[in-house]
């Protein structure tokens, strides 16, 4: 009884609109003044504290300060410029460029809004220039941002690895491949696209040319080699590869290349990594009461009792998994859908002999896609103020995208050596 009141109560707050951190924190309160009575109220506080003090938390801000100062520097054009010599001279040279920009910038920022940002503000613009229209540009543009959630350093990615209990290194390194996977079926789309529709495509260069550009993106490319083979070599914790990540950006990005940028924007770039940095705090916090209260409650016997009524096959209940993360993703953030969900699914993806790497890999290339789904996916929203678009002007070409990337998770959730192999690799 608890446990369906426990449901009813946080879905009834989400609808009506309640912050999702305020949701979870009342819901938890419900439970505790009407269910559980005898319970001391002290025990929200802890849990709450519990949450956001853990030391492997201190990878996220690292990592989303390394890609401020990234966005300070030439760095992102130099990626730009690599990526237009690789694939730019293929029919629809530019709407390629923009997802391989994405995928290597996945590798800085990991956030898939700061690339939506990032990559939109130059490269819509420069699409529709070359006679793209505008919404294919937008759709090409947000879809594509969504990789940055996949491929490491990831922020979501670190919240799942611990609300699963999982290392941190292990899940990033299981997101590589699936990020490559979910890369290569937008480029197909992309191909098909170009061919299609005749879009135009840059001067080949020779080789001598993509040589120079290579060199010259060099330093753009530094930081995902040196957080990936820090962290594959066993070199350096994912905490001190977010380290070493800023200093890198100091050092390469501003005293290299541009030299140091003006206080403002530096102090403007700890603003935002601040802000962003508290949001997820409070939703950490707010996620552990309340996965503690499903605990007790017996939320995820309700809903595994539920999925067993339906089917005790594993590709089944893998399927029906997949099915409610891209329901789920599509009216909640990725980060609040973790931390509510990891709880009442991960024991039942044990139960079925479904790695924790693989489960959480899995769970978050599912949600991220919601990034790009209406109603209210962050990236659309990114996407449609840098081009202008309403959402509906440019949902017809996000649309083939968007089966794209479910395509690449049925395959990832199916193929779990795609997440797998390189984790066990660096174990051995």
């Amino acid at each position: 009884m608890a446990g369906i009141a426990l449901l009813s109560c946080f879905f009834v707050l989400i609808s009506i609109g309640v912050p999702i951190a305020y949701a979870m924190l009342g819901t938890a309160f419900f439970v505790l003044f009407v269910f559980e009575p005898g319970l001391p109220t002290i025990i929200v506080p802890q849990k709450f504290y519990g949450g956001a003090d853990n030391y492997i938390l201190l990878c996220i801000p690292f990592f989303m300060l390394a890609g401020e100062l990234m966005g300070l520097t030439p760095l992102f054009d130099r990626l730009m410029k690599f990526s237009n010599a690789m694939v730019g001279h293929i029919r629809g040279g530019l709407s390629h460029v923009n997802i391989v920009v994405s995928m290597l910038f996945a590798g800085i920022s990991g956030a898939a809004s700061a690339d939506t940002s990032a990559v939109g503000s130059m490269m819509i613009p420069a699409m529709v220039k070359q006679g793209y229209t505008k919404s294919y540009a937008t759709a090409v543009t947000v879809i594509s941002s969504v990789i940055g959630v996949i491929i490491p350093p990831s922020g979501i990615m670190i919240v799942a690895a611990l609300a699963t209990g999982t290392s941190v290194s292990s899940v990033f390194l299981g997101g590589v491949i699936p990020g490559i996977v979910a890369g290569s079926s937008l480029l197909i789309v992309s191909l098909i696209y170009g061919f299609t529709k005749g879009f135009p495509k840059s001067a080949e260069m020779n080789w001598r040319e993509r040589g120079r550009a290579f060199w010259f993106g060099m330093p753009g490319l530094g930081i995902p080699i040196v957080i990936i083979g820090g962290i594959l070599g066993g070199l350096v914790t994912p905490t001190e590869a977010a380290n070493l990540a800023v200093v890198y950006a100091i050092i390469v990005g501003a005293l290299l290349i541009k030299g140091i940028p003006p206080l403002r924007e530096l102090y403007q770039s700890l603003i935002t990594v601040v802000t962003r940095l508290s949001a997820i705090m409070i939703c950490l916090g707010a996620s552990m009461v309340l996965a503690w209260f499903f605990a007790i409650a017996g939320v995820p016997e309700i809903v595994a009792g539920a999925i067993m009524t339906v089917t005790d096959n594993p590709y089944g209940v893998m399927a029906l998994m997949l099915i409610s993360y891209l329901i789920v993703g599509t009216f909640l953030d990725p980060l609040p859908a973790i931390l509510i969900f990891s709880p009442i699914f991960q024991p039942i993806a044990s139960s079925f002999g479904i790695s924790d790497v693989h489960f959480t890999v899995v769970m978050v290339m599912g949600l991220s896609i919601g990034l790009a789904t209406p109603p209210v996916g962050s990236c659309i929203f990114v996407g449609s103020a840098i081009s202008g678009l309403s959402v509906d002007k440019f949902v017809k070409d996000l649309l083939p995208f968007i089966a794209a990337m479910a395509a690449a998770l049925v395959v990832v959730a199916f193929v779990p050596s795609l997440v797998e192999w390189l984790p066990k690799f660096a174990q051995s």
